[in-house]
């Protein structure tokens, strides 16, 4: 091997290659010296030793020697005795069509080893990494169920299986007779996780909205990229090998394609939202390049592309994991406000829809109380006159001032005084007063502190509340005694109710339809309901209106 790279490479067309060196060992001890390889899919690889002018076979690994590896690289340990000079022929055999690129270490037993335990270190830290975005990117997907977490999850997945395969993980876990299977597993999960990261950024990059046209070309060359490059790996394998130049130009020719892709919809996307694409940028700069750089190094022998015994996309992919995940996170943040704003709206929407229904309540009370106080309370009065004119009979004249007052209650139940003009408390004082004189019922009443001037709006729907809560005790407590207080605060109204009844059970279910409208009414006033009642015991209630905010 005539060659001045720093690392071996074998082309597309090279079936065969060996190398010489010599190694001496200056010491007065024998010592133990480690030959090792980076690259997993080594086929065949054979150590002669030169013993009096023969070869000796001094070790063979790789996966045609249907040997398991004790460790994720393959290795040989060659013996050297005190003040030896040894002469080494390190051969290479392969398939035809298939490139091999691989690092070769040649160290002493403890620089091995520590150097290992740098590397399990750092391979230990990107499976944390990993294992945790993935968890991150499920609980997500359960709390918001959106494709993209499941594409995400579903890409890191790929992605361990992938590195975890170009580190040699699959010559440790799969049996010898099927330790080529793992170099299957590492071309179905290349094609898996491109696959499905340019799935996982069309969803992010939002390019059916931007871009659906390139999006749907872009799904295309995907689709066709798989199932060209498993079609031609498992199922027409000679015709690859015969053709190999063509296919792999034309592989390659689709994966220019949706990088370049990629970067015009990062460009569109960046107008519109430059944080969440700056950090995609980033990860996808790594990704990129990463891969760009693994096929220079594996397929052409460009360049040298490990560090520390590890392969450059191994580093580049935790970078890129890092930055995905803080991507990911500034769109679940991103999520949730747009989910705030919406439901914002929707609360703001609501409340015009029920301040419209309360208004056109307020209104109807107006004109059927103003119809019975002015129309039929009118013609009952001028009745009564008629009947008075021809007949002295006092029952009947009873009868009709009972009538006219019945009629002026139920007016005033209806449209009480004039909130604007006698306030809250005063129309609160006028309805104790009748129902006091119609029903057993004493009530208390109290202010401390209360404006005297307050928004109309709060005044009549607090009305409103002492209204629907005085008709509740007087149809379900059978109480004696009520009081209701209302207390003035700086930002804030309070009014308290408390009955003697008999209370409501907890048993009995959901509220009835006056609870449920007196939260409706505090609910659109962006205040708080208190509602306390124990059976035999009374109940209670507090209301709480915010008055600088509403």
């Amino acid at each position: 091997m005539k060659d001045n790279r720093s690392f071996v490479y074998l082309g597309f067309d090279v079936t065969q290659a060996y190398s010489k060196f010599i190694l001496k060992n200056e010491s007065t001890t024998s010592k133990e010296v480690v030959l090792s390889f980076s690259y997993p899919f080594l086929e065949d690889v054979k150590l002669y030793k030169v013993e009096q002018d023969t070869l000796k076979l001094a070790g063979n690994v790789g996966i045609k020697t249907l040997k398991q590896s004790v460790e994720r690289t393959w290795k040989v340990i060659m013996t050297l005795l005190p003040n030896e000079t040894a002469s080494y022929y390190l051969v290479f055999e392969k398939s035809k069509g298939k490139p091999l690129a691989t690092d070769v270490f040649v160290q002493d037993r403890d620089t091995y080893y520590s150097k290992n335990a740098f590397q399990s270190i750092a391979i230990g830290s990107y499976v944390g990494l990993i294992l945790l975005s993935i968890l991150f990117t499920t609980l997500i997907f359960v709390f918001i169920k959106r494709t993209l977490f499941l594409l995400y999850g579903l890409y890191l997945t790929v992605l361990l299986i992938f590195i975890g395969s170009y580190l040699g993980y699959t010559n440790v876990l799969l049996p010898a007779e099927s330790l080529d299977a793992g170099r299957a597993i590492y071309v179905i999960s290349i094609e898996l996780s491109t696959a499905t990261f340019v799935l996982f950024a069309q969803q992010i990059l939002m390019a059916k909205e931007y871009l659906p046209k390139l999006k749907r070309s872009v799904e295309v060359v995907i689709v066709f990229q798989f199932a060209f490059r498993i079609f031609l790996h498992f199922m027409a394998n000679s015709m690859y090998a015969a053709q190999i130049e063509f296919f792999m130009k034309l592989w390659y020719l689709s994966l220019v394609f949706l990088i370049c892709a990629l970067v015009y919809e990062i460009f569109v996307y960046i107008k519109h939202n430059k944080k969440i694409g700056a950090y995609f940028t980033i990860s996808y700069l790594f990704m990129a390049f990463g891969s760009i750089l693994l096929v220079l190094h594996h397929s052409f022998g460009l360049l040298k592309f490990s560090f520390y015994g590890l392969p450059g996309i191994f580093y580049a992919s935790a970078i890129e994991i890092f930055f995905l995940t803080i991507t990911l996170t500034l769109v679940v943040g991103q999520i949730y406000q747009e989910r705030n704003v919406l439901a914002n709206k929707l609360v703001l929407q609501q409340q015009k829809f029920l301040n419209a229904f309360v208004q056109g309540q307020e209104d109807e009370r107006k004109r059927v109380g103003g119809e019975l106080h002015d129309n039929i309370g009118s013609k009952i009065a001028n009745l009564k006159r008629l009947f008075s004119s021809k007949y002295t009979d006092e029952k009947m004249q009873k009868e009709f001032d009972d009538i006219c007052e019945d009629v002026r209650t139920v007016a005033h139940s209806i449209t009480p005084a004039e909130i604007s003009l006698v306030g809250l408390s005063g129309a609160i004082d006028e309805l104790v007063e009748t129902i006091e004189k119609t029903e057993q019922l004493t009530v208390n009443f109290n202010t401390f502190q209360f404006p005297e001037k307050l928004n109309e709006n709060i005044s009549t729907h607090l009305f409103r509340i002492v209204q629907e809560l005085l008709q509740n005790v007087i149809k379900h407590a059978n109480a004696s005694m009520v009081d209701i207080q209302l207390f003035g605060h700086n930002n804030s109204v309070t009014l308290s109710f408390e009955d003697d009844g008999q209370g409501v059970s907890q048993k009995n279910g959901s509220p009835g339809i006056g609870l449920k409208n007196i939260r409706s009414r505090v609910t659109q006033l962006n205040g708080e309901f208190l509602f306390d009642s124990i059976q035999g015991k009374g109940t209670s209630v507090l209301v709480i209106i915010p008055t600088k905010y509403t």
